[in-house]
């Protein structure tokens, strides 16, 4: 009956914000959140963070719960959704170095002029864009060079978004093929992670 009585009294004294009852149910639980969300994600900075967000989301929800097994599973869901969420950001960010750097089997090499590559990329990109169909090219130009939106460059153009996309989609692989025929696509990603590297 008396912890019964106990649960009942943290509950309450978590609902109207008492700070003490919510630091007893951060000690009850902060470890061991700590240590679940780490053998999701491999680093035990980023789930002490996570944890620690899981804790303010749960402050803000406090009203909500009515027993201590319910802030249990709250802690342990959102903690499991945050630390899947995170490996999904992780996943997005390295995605596209995987992209500029699969062909890249070395370190880049000490005589590396970025000075030297930016030029002739540069120069070989502009001149392949030329050569694009007409609206590829037109799609192209106004995406990349103008920043345009698609949304945006479907509305000017009176194309649907996914024409839109499919333009620019094929205005990357023709480039790309082009700079594989000219040997300059190994160039291309040595130059974007220099860059990378060196921001």
């Amino acid at each position: 009956m008396g912890s019964t009585n106990n649960e009942r009294e943290l509950m309450q004294g978590v609902a109207r914000g008492d700070q003490e009852s919510f630091r007893l149910i951060f000690q009850q639980h902060y470890k061991a959140l700590c240590y679940f969300a780490s053998s999701i994600i491999l680093d035990g900075q980023e789930a002490e963070d996570l944890v620690q967000e899981t804790f303010s989301k749960l402050w803000n929800k406090r009203a909500d719960f009515t027993s201590a097994t319910s802030i249990k599973a709250f802690l342990y869901i959102a903690t499991k959704n945050a630390c899947l969420n995170f490996l999904k950001q992780k996943e997005r960010q390295s995605s596209r170095e995987k992209e500029f750097t699969y062909l890249l089997r070395e370190p880049l090499s000490d005589d590396f002029d970025p000075v030297l590559a930016e030029t002739e990329i540069i120069q070989e990109l502009y001149s392949e864009m030329e050569n694009l169909p007409k609206q590829c090219q037109r799609v192209f130009k106004m995406s990349y060079l103008q920043g345009m939106k698609n949304e945006e460059i479907a509305s000017t153009l009176g194309i649907s978004y996914n024409t839109v996309r499919t333009q620019k989609l094929r205005a990357l692989k023709l480039i790309r093929a082009s700079l594989l025929k000219k040997n300059l696509l190994t160039a291309f990603y040595a130059y974007i992670t220099f860059i990378k590297l060196h921001a």
